[in-house]
């Protein structure tokens, strides 16, 4: 019987909780999509929650590693070995990978989820940037096939690694907790938020763009308060920077190196960056907005959500994303998109999206959109209807096809 089996542990970023709940979701619609005869298996750290699935061919297996050790191991072709003959995708480039010689049946695929990494590292930190970096190369040079979200992805990909590099556009979905849901009124009024609100996930500099919307903002008092929404990990999620190793049920991933040498190439502890985004927030709001800006960080994924939904309109003036997976939720929600010109923003909302690209028009956009409340609805309809596009069943069905032509 042929398996394919996900890994469940994501890169460690800001969108890592967010990726983790996509490969969990991906997993089962893995199991319900697979052909007669083939089934799913998730790989998880040692000290990660061990999912149950209700569908008999999707299982969970442990591996031998607590989740702060598999970037450090998982950097060398050695530990890709447990792996050797099994179908495998990576739902980010955070994946144990080595040179194959011989035609053994192995056979991996990579997403690369966006392109921060290089384009904008300062949006996720010159640490954790350099990291991406190492292991998109890895997923470049190793994979069998290397995924992007977006075309827009992959078109930087190439840009970065060359045209000849094979690259295919996988989309994803929302993870289930950037939905509405049935508390997502109760959550946003935990939260303080307003009635009425726009919400972005804009940080300040040229690769947040979040001074356009304060500009805004302070130029025209009858907009709606803005909640900036500053990253997609929960707190609580955050990888703790340990040296432990775990045991677990299972020899995958390759054996664990001795505390010594392992602490040794451990990298040290980075402050927070989603903390650091806040606190630059903070800094960037004038004290005449102080009222009208409301700074969120999610004290669980539901959070997102609940926000998403509850939003007059999504604003993203930067000029780059990540994944995507907020623009999708809105999207879900029927929430319309404002965005400054982003490619990925532009290709995931099409007809529910609408771009300026400089801060005059982004602004001029802005002020219109909330004043045009049938305008509105008519860019929410769209959205819903693009919503639709992006499913993990979807997703699911092209994986089977894609490892059945590797």
């Amino acid at each position: 019987m042929a398996t394919l089996t996900l890994i469940g542990e994501p890169f460690p970023d800001c969108e890592a909780a967010a990726h983790a709940e996509g490969a969990r979701e991906l997993t089962r619609a893995v199991a319900e999509t697979a052909p007669r005869g083939c089934s799913a298996r998730l790989l998880v750290a040692s000290d990660r929650p061990a999912p149950a699935f209700e569908n008999a061919r999707a299982s969970t297996e442990r591996l031998p590693l607590n989740a702060t050790m598999l970037p450090v191991l998982w950097r060398t072709g050695v530990t890709a070995r447990p792996l050797d003959g099994e179908m495998v995708h990576a739902i980010t480039p955070l994946v144990a990978l080595r040179a194959r010689g011989e035609d053994d049946g192995s056979q991996s695929s990579v997403m690369v989820p966006h392109a921060l990494g290089w384009l904008a590292p300062e949006a996720m930190g010159a640490a954790t940037a350099r990291q991406y970096r190492a292991f998109v190369k890895r997923a470049v040079k190793h994979a069998d096939v290397v995924l992007t979200p977006t075309h827009a992805t992959a078109s930087a990909l190439q840009e970065r690694f060359g045209t000849d590099i094979v690259v295919q556009v996988l989309p994803l979905a929302a993870p289930p907790s950037f939905l509405p849901a049935g508390d997502s009124a109760d959550r946003r009024t935990a939260l303080g938020l307003p009635a009425r609100y726009l919400v972005t996930t804009a940080v300040p500099g040229e690769a947040g763009r979040l001074e356009w919307l304060l500009q805004t903002l302070a130029s025209d008092p009858s907009l709606p308060p803005l909640v900036v929404l500053v990253g997609s990990m929960p707190a609580e999620h955050a990888v703790e920077q340990t040296h432990e190793t775990g045991g677990g049920d299972s020899g995958r991933g390759g054996a664990a190196p001795a505390p010594a040498a392992a602490a040794a190439s451990q990298p040290a502890p980075q402050p927070d960056h989603a903390d650091q985004a806040a606190d630059s927030v903070a800094a960037a709001i004038p004290d005449a907005l102080r009222g009208r800006v409301r700074i969120v960080r999610p004290r669980e994924l539901a959070d997102i959500g609940a926000v998403l939904s509850g939003a007059t309109l999504l604003a993203l003036p930067q000029p780059l994303i990540g994944t995507g997976y907020d623009v999708l939720g809105a999207l879900s929600a029927g929430v319309p998109v404002l965005h400054g010109g982003c490619a990925a923003v532009a290709e995931l909302a099409l007809d529910a999206g609408v771009a300026a690209a400089d801060a005059q028009s982004f602004a001029a956009e802005l002020v219109r959109l909330c004043a045009d409340g049938p305008e509105r609805d008519r860019l929410g309809v769209l959205a819903q209807d693009r919503s639709r596009s992006f499913t993990w069943a979807g997703t699911a069905m092209s994986l089977w096809e894609l490892h059945a032509n590797i």
